[in-house]
């Protein structure tokens, strides 16, 4: 009885992070979000040398520069995670400048970015957004 149920029971994944802004605070955009991402703050663990007390005590403009320059400047950025914000940017049309410096150097998350040319990183970017 119970595999019947289950089995005829529509199953719909509504896990996103694509809010109205009516949400508030659920919505997250703009480039500090995308970088304090769950997922990229594990994986950057695995590089900073500071305690999580001090880290979350940080703002989240400050823990997303972190995160960036871990993960995109310090070390090639590979994860699937990683993966995504590189699709988010090519998606944007940011593949042809890459941010060298740390995505909210001005504290906004809604800040231009200052870009340089790709060369300047020490991976191919044509790789990153194959």
């Amino acid at each position: 009885m119970v595999t019947r149920i289950v089995a005829g029971t529509p199953i719909q994944d509504i896990h996103t992070h694509l809010y109205d802004p009516a949400f508030g605070e659920l919505l997250l955009w703009g480039i500090d979000d995308l970088l304090v991402y769950h997922y990229l703050v594990a994986e950057a663990f695995r590089y900073l040398d500071i305690p999580y007390e001090k880290f979350w005590a940080l703002t989240k403009s400050q823990q997303a520069d972190l995160i960036w320059r871990q993960l995109f400047i310090e070390h090639s950025p590979v994860s699937e995670s990683c993966r995504g914000v590189l699709t988010t940017l090519n998606a944007l049309g940011l593949t042809s400048v890459i941010e060298i410096s740390p995505p909210s150097g001005s504290g906004s998350p809604n800040s231009p970015p200052q870009a340089i040319s790709p060369a300047a990183w020490n991976w191919p970017v044509s790789a990153a957004f194959a």
